[in-house]
């Protein structure tokens, strides 16, 4: 089963942790299911994947709430080990996410309402309205850097240095060389 595009904002699980869940999943079952979506895994992709890993069935349920945004951000945002980097990025992403599917489907009335202020985005996500700023530049310059950033592959401030280069400075210094008097 694939992975909502809001579920794929956060980094999966690898390595101890991973390990960890499977053989929590092996040993007591699944105790949460995963919650689907327009056919796609919105919410419980590790568990999935540990699940599918150690041959065991998973257990779904419906997506039954008005805004799959706000379900995601509040079902993954703050329970996780993540920079407020990492969280302005994935609020950032989702607000993006949100927008698009609004303005593609403005007659169908839409789940999603996007937060229109970075500082209500900042509330959001924890981090400083600073930090919320950049990571919205970023992820409206470069969706692939801000999903780089949510997964912890690069950090926000090198993000932004590499979505927003600076010019080098050109320096028109004269040299002075004594020996050609």
């Amino acid at each position: 089963m694939e992975l909502h595009p809001l579920c794929s904002l956060f980094p999966r699980m690898s390595g101890y942790e991973f390990d960890c869940l499977k053989l929590d999943i092996k040993e007591n079952g699944l105790r949460e299911p995963i919650i689907v979506h327009d056919g796609m895994v919105l919410d419980g992709g590790n568990r999935y994947r540990a699940c599918i890993d150690q041959g065991i069935e998973p257990a779904f349920m419906q997506f039954g709430g008005d805004n799959i945004v706000t379900y995601v951000l509040s079902a993954n945002l703050h329970r996780r080990h993540l920079t407020p980097g990492q969280q302005a990025a994935i609020v950032a992403s989702a607000q993006d996410w949100a927008k698009a599917q609004t303005s593609s489907r403005p007659k169908k009335g839409c789940n999603v309402a996007p937060l229109s202020t970075s500082k209500d985005r900042a509330a959001q996500s924890g981090a400083s309205i600073r930090t919320q700023k950049a990571a919205d530049k970023v992820a409206k310059e470069s969706p692939e850097l801000a999903a780089q950033v949510a997964r912890g592959e690069i950090s926000l401030p090198a993000a932004e240095r590499k979505a927003f280069p600076k010019p080098e400075k050109k320096t028109d210094e004269l040299h002075y060389d004594p020996e050609s008097e």
